[in-house]
């Protein structure tokens, strides 16, 4: 089981984490989607493999939804995990902090020792448009790095 774990508020981490949930599953993979805020850090110690996904806000902030479970991906040992991580920003704010809230979770988390499969998804304004290009081609290739972790 893949746990996906989320922060969204106007819906678009949401859309892109069952979009990118919907195509592992077709790819034979089992998907559990999470809100963060909701989320207890041991779905992600119970778990060998989570993708993470946030939205940017304020000035470089993640979501305040994420909060806690950051807190908690801090303060453990997460040696043996490894993740996959989405990002979704703006870069008609400060482009120097785009997708810096996705950033801050996956520092936090290869600080508690986890590691990273690939290079974090990162999509700029609404993920719609996106869905069957970027979103598909990022899922695609974490899909080629999960089957051949799995062989």
């Amino acid at each position: 089981m893949i746990p996906i774990i989320y922060a969204s508020t106007s819906g678009n981490v949401e859309a892109t984490c069952q979009r990118i949930s919907d195509l592992l599953q077709e790819a034979g993979f089992k998907t559990s989607l999470h809100r963060a805020e909701k989320t207890d850090i041991s779905v992600i110690k119970e778990s060998i493999f989570c993708l993470f996904a946030t939205s940017t806000w304020e000035h470089g902030e993640i979501n305040p939804f994420f909060n806690k479970l950051l807190a908690e991906i801090e303060k453990n040992d997460l040696a043996g995990k490894t993740a996959g991580f989405i990002g979704l920003g703006d870069t008609r704010y400060e482009q120097v902090l785009f997708c810096k809230g996705i950033d801050i979770v996956r520092d936090a988390f290869l600080k508690s020792g986890g590691k990273d499969v690939c290079s974090p998804l990162k999509i700029n304004g609404e993920p719609y448009q996106y869905f069957s290009t970027t979103v598909l081609n990022w899922t695609n290739k974490l899909i080629g790095v999960l089957k051949d972790d799995s062989n």
